[in-house]
């Protein structure tokens, strides 16, 4: 997670979902309810660790700790997630979207802070029709990056990002897909000259009982610095379904590049509430 040529793991949401938190957005076990009797709310609580060297001599370090609540409407939902992050490196390394980052700037520091604030919306523009159609769920995204985290620390870049993209989904008996598409203006800090980032996604999962589905996906970004390697990373995810509201979802990915951690872990607790 750290260098001096390297590329923006953090550009979230998810997600699961990092390129995983955008993955782990999208949770299987979850049906949406076209009634309006059905919660309203969505509560999501994180905690992340990951590291690498991004092909240097040093190790860095990062924990992220993510807190999102979003309003569930009929055919859309919005939300909007904070975070506390720590980061410990000895290299050139911005958080941005709850991952650690390669830049242009190199630093020393162990810093612990809170992160930037995401908004993100998504409109469910098409519904799966079934397993008796190849016609996936289509639902487009909107999500805007405000700068709050503290960019001296290298917790954020200090500048507003604002992204769109589309998700899709398809169910096949027990099997589904499941991936985005996605691109993103990055802000430039000063003394930076971060790249627009595109971003995609593609995994296959399986449902092993009604309560509990397990996915595996490649995610891919492009590097924000030129010349950097790719970001790529292999997510395997799995959720189970404590209760009729509540799925928790623990995941791990390693990192196929020297864009990317070498590896992560993380979990994430979601609750559904507001029936009305």
């Amino acid at each position: 997670m750290k260098a001096a040529w390297a590329s923006l793991v953090l550009l979230c949401s998810v997600g699961l979902l990092a390129g995983i938190t955008e993955g782990q957005d999208r949770e299987p076990l979850e049906k949406r309810e076209a009634s309006s009797e059905r919660e309203h709310f969505q509560l999501k609580l994180g905690a992340g660790y990951d590291q690498g060297d991004f092909g240097t001599s040093d190790t860095t370090r990062s924990f992220y700790a993510p807190v999102t609540l979003r309003y569930l409407g009929e055919r859309f939902d919005v939300g909007l997630t904070a975070s506390l992050i720590y980061l410990d490196t000895e290299s050139s390394v911005v958080v941005i979207d709850g991952l650690p980052t390669r830049a242009e700037r190199q630093r020393r520091t162990s810093e612990v802070g809170f992160g930037d604030l995401v908004f993100r919306a998504r409109y469910y523009l098409v519904d799966d029709p079934g397993v008796a159609s190849y016609v996936p769920a289509l639902t487009p995204f909107l999500k805007v990056k405000a700068p709050t985290a503290n960019a001296s620390q290298g917790l954020g870049t200090g500048e507003w990002d604002v992204g769109f993209g589309l998700e899709f989904d398809k169910r096949f008996s027990e099997f589904f897909i499941l991936g985005d598409v996605g691109y993103t203006f990055i802000g430039d800090p000063p003394g930076q000259n971060f790249r627009n980032r595109p971003a995609a996604s593609l995994g296959i999962g399986r449902y092993f009982t009604p309560n509990i589905a397990v996915a595996a996906l490649l995610d891919w970004r492009r590097s924000l610095v030129k010349g950097g390697e790719d970001p790529l990373e292999l997510v395997g995810v799995v959720q189970v379904k404590v209760l009729p509201t509540l799925t928790l979802i623990p995941y791990a990915f390693a990192g196929l590049t020297e864009g990317s951690p070498d590896f992560g872990v993380g979990v994430e607790l979601s609750w559904r509430f507001g029936r009305y």
